[in-house]
């Protein structure tokens, strides 16, 4: 397996290096190298795994026939992260001083070796680099302009927007002479933002579309493309209205590369309305109440009693193992050790925010749970792919907020299929999903630039269906049929 890391060695090669080292039994939990210590030594990976920890949160992992300790080596710098062992292991520790000497001693070793090392660490920045550009790809903004202007639109389209615009200046202006109660303010900046969607749902239906491609045969041809042309123009008319709401202008601005980062999912959990001047904080309440906010707040609360509910029921012996993809910094999992109780649950939150992963590490240890959590910085997106090596054991539980709704079907599929490998028999993974049906999918595709991937209840089945669990799905209805939340079940052993 060495040769598989450090292709260029050969066999006498990989002799040489053994010939130099020590051979180490090492137990779970123990540091073989401590942050910012120099570890003076290189070691090859022979049985177990080895942790990579930085700030409490594990960035990596080190299986059978790998090397770490070698971006040290070359640099002769301390050690940028802390090393532990997942469980008992063995290394080869090559001491830096018998490295060196032996290759000054044998350059033909010497050469095949740190080239082995380069072709190494360039596929650790060729695998990053794939998981970064899978991750911001939501983050550039698509073009708005040269589409429709305002003589291409229906004149009631431009009426009512300009007579919401209107309306929220009075609001304004009220407020600002206090001649208006901030509630009564609410209530009307509420029922102009409601009107900029009603606009927007009216001007897209293919009714609408097609009389404005009637009026204009040699300009408009493609519908897709026109009510994407709509769309653009109610959203560069009411563009700084919309901005002035903080969670919006974060959705759409997306900071952390995707709509919903941790931050944003943070604010669509609290919902304490925040935004610029004095309409910006009630554009923000009204959105809070929109309902796919509605239903991100509903896929956390049913998350959490189902995490309860199956960590309670757990008879086997230990405590019930549950992880979260892409969830950030697993707020709902201290939600449900809170109300589980000590020592129930031990939990492993897979998220790539790093910044998320140390907020979540730092709010286990103020509420006493660090000991059961354990938090690992990877792209979700590439735990499917064949270069993905991280130390899980079997899981009862495996769930997902809202991910899924960002993945295409054969995404989708790969990561059910990496989830079923990581289950114990009869282990489940539970996910929510957005129904196509939510109201909200205009305005959170034309103004928000919010891509969700919608499925029914018919198509999570169907993709389920192409994983490796097969028909052990149950899709629940929850609030309402926009919003489903997907259990699958591994009912065979591997």
């Amino acid at each position: 397996m060495l040769r598989d890391k450090l292709s260029f060695l050969g066999d006498q090669d990989i002799e040489l290096l053994l010939r130099s080292s020590q051979r180490r039994h090492v137990v779970r939990g123990e540091t073989i190298v401590r942050e910012g210590q120099s570890p003076e030594a290189i070691f090859l990976v022979q049985e177990g795994f080895i942790s990579v920890r930085a700030g409490g949160v594990t960035v990596g992992y080190f299986g059978p026939g790998q090397i770490l300790g070698e971006i040290s080596f070359l640099e002769r710098r301390s050690a940028s992260a802390t090393v532990v062992a997942e469980g008992d292991a063995v290394l080869n520790r090559i001491d830096n001083a018998d490295l060196e000497a032996l290759l000054s001693a044998h350059p033909d070793l010497a050469a095949r070796f740190y080239r082995s090392l380069a072709v190494s660490l360039s596929r650790r920045v060729r695998a990053l680099s794939g998981s970064l550009t899978k991750l911001r790809g939501q983050r550039s903004h698509k073009a708005r302009y040269g589409q429709l202007s305002a003589r291409h639109v229906p004149s009631s389209l431009v009426d009512g927007l300009t007579g919401v615009l209107r309306e929220v200046q009075r609001v304004e202006e009220s407020l600002a002479a206090r001649r208006m109660a901030s509630d009564a303010a609410a209530r009307v900046v509420a029922s102009s933002c409601d009107r900029v969607v009603a606009l927007l749902e009216e001007h897209t239906t293919e009714k609408a579309l097609l009389a404005i491609s009637v009026d204009d045969l040699l300009t408009f041809r493609d519908i897709s493309r026109l009510r994407e042309g709509v769309g653009s123009f109610v959203f560069r008319i009411c563009f700084a209205l919309l901005m002035s709401s903080a969670t919006i202008a974060r959705l759409y601005d997306k900071p952390g590369g995707v709509a919903e980062d941790d931050e944003t999912r943070r604010a669509i959990a609290d919902a304490d309305a925040e935004g610029d001047g004095l309409i910006g904080p009630l554009v923000d309440r009204w959105f809070l109440d929109r309902a796919v906010c509605r239903a991100r707040r509903d896929s956390r609360k049913a998350m959490v009693a189902e995490i309860v509910r199956r960590a309670t029921e757990h008879a086997g012996p230990g405590s019930f193992l549950v992880t979260s993809i892409g969830s950030g910094g697993g707020d709902e999992l201290l939600d449900a050790m809170d109300e589980a109780g000590e020592g129930v649950l031990a939990a492993t939150c897979i998220d790539p925010d790093p910044d998320a992963l140390r907020r979540g590490n730092h709010l286990a240890s103020e509420a006493g749970h660090a000991s059961s959590m354990t938090f690992l910085c990877a792209e979700p997106l590439s735990l499917s792919g064949s270069g993905s090596e991280i130390f899980l054991g079997p899981q009862h539980m495996v769930y997902a907020l809202c991910f899924f709704d960002y993945l295409s079907d054969d995404d989708a599929v790969a990561l059910l299929d990496w989830i079923w490998g990581h289950l114990a028999p009869s282990g489940t993974a539970v996910w929510t999903a957005l129904g196509p049906d939510l109201t909200d999918l205009p305005m959170m595709e034309h103004l928000l630039e919010w891509a969700v991937v919608p499925r029914d209840a018919p198509a999570i089945r169907a993709l389920v269906s192409r994983s490796r669990f097969g028909r052990a799905v149950e899709v629940q209805p929850l609030e309402s049929s926009s919003l489903h939340l997907v259990t699958c079940t591994r009912e065979s052993a591997p």
